[in-house]
């Protein structure tokens, strides 16, 4: 989760959506890092989502299905906007989470 947060983060850096848009292999790399990002955090358990804390699962999972299933409608714009806002929110969370985390069960984040 932590390292396709901040894969997110590199791609959309410097452009905005349109220029993402105009290449193709970005725009794959953007939509695959919200699916990872969706997948691991259905796969966090109880415990692991209370050690991250208040981060919302819900709509992160919900934004993966977004993209697994409804590709074609896909809001690139909101993506790019989603990775520069909020993904530092939960780049900053897992970090911390990760210092707390007990080194045998770090592979989910």
């Amino acid at each position: 989760m932590l390292k396709c947060s901040r894969d997110a983060r590199t791609i959309v850096a410097g452009d905005d959506a349109a220029a993402i848009a105009a290449d193709m292999v970005r725009t794959r790399a953007l939509v695959n890092c919200f699916t990872e990002i969706g997948e691991a955090a259905a796969r966090l358990t109880p415990p692991g989502r209370a050690l991250v804390g208040a981060v919302p699962w819900r709509q992160i999972v919900g934004m993966r299905n977004i993209v697994v299933h409804v590709y074609w409608g896909i809001d690139l714009s909101e993506l790019v906007k989603t990775a520069r806002v909020d993904l530092p929110i939960l780049i900053a969370a897992l970090e911390a989470a990760l210092a707390a985390w007990p080194a045998d069960t770090r592979s989910a984040l």
